[in-house]
């Protein structure tokens, strides 16, 4: 982001917005260089910590073999339990355990097999469609279209690789899945208008994290916090999410570019 600042000419203050995984680069970015943001505008929020990741990606895995209807925790899995079937089916029940450990280890090595690399396109397609089938409130989760094999396989290397290191989050640091690095440092945020727009049925990006974001910006003394729950999934195209973002966006102040 700062390579894109200096591409640009941008050396004053700028509006960052992110949505799902852009809102915690975004708010990485903020924390790291405050003094650079005008505003930031996020659209369901990240925060990147365990449980947010456990939320979508565990649910009931390690139970499932055993207990398919099995409710250990809360998680996506329990809104979308056809979608969910799909995904769980390409894990081995031996990777159950920790979903995103086991995918990491299937996404570390070239195939050396056609066999192995048929494995691995089905847990690539099936991770991508899982995401894709959870994203929108209005979807028919019998109608799991397979990706591209060769986006769905960069996609979730991607998404993997980040997971299981926690973002990457905090310089100088060994990767942290247990991190809280964002409500850990939110304090250098007090004085950053921030709006949140989270759609309540959100089940890729849980309105808690929105929740839990919020209430740290304000109780850390930040009075410039604009709220916005839709009615609406995780898609930012879905319409009420869609309007309430491009009003936002309308209504900003330009940037100073100086």
């Amino acid at each position: 982001m700062s390579a894109l600042r200096h591409e640009l000419n941008v050396n004053g203050k700028m509006h960052v917005f992110g949505g799902s995984w852009g809102s915690t680069l975004a708010l990485a970015y903020a924390i790291a260089h405050p003094a650079t943001v005008q505003t930031l505008i996020l659209r369901g929020v990240f925060l990147c910590r365990r449980a947010d990741v456990d939320y979508f990606f565990q649910g009931n895995a390690a139970e499932f073999g055993a207990d398919p209807l099995a409710m250990p925790a809360p998680g996506a899995y329990l809104d979308f339990p056809t979608a969910w079937r799909h995904f769980i089916a390409v894990i081995p029940p031996e990777d159950r355990g920790d979903v995103v450990e086991g995918l990491a280890k299937a996404f570390s090595s070239p195939p050396r097999t056609d066999a192995e690399r048929e494995r691995l396109v089905k847990a690539a397609s099936a991770c991508v469609a899982w995401e894709g089938s959870a994203s929108r409130l209005n979807r028919d989760e019998n109608s799991h279209g397979q990706p591209n094999q060769k986006y769905a396989l960069a996609a979730a290397r991607i998404l993997v690789h980040y997971m299981i290191n926690g973002g990457f989050l905090g310089s100088g640091r060994a990767p942290n899945r247990d991190n809280n690095y964002i409500l850990d440092h939110i304090a250098r945020l007090r004085d950053i208008p921030v709006h949140v727009v989270h759609g309540r049925y959100d089940r890729v990006c849980h309105l808690y994290q929105a929740e839990a974001l919020v209430r740290a910006l304000r109780d850390a003394g930040n009075t410039a916090v604009n709220y916005f729950i839709t009615t609406a999934g995780h898609s930012s195209l879905e319409p009420e999410t869609d309007s309430r973002l491009r009003t936002l966006m309308n209504e900003l102040l330009p940037i100073d570019l100086a």
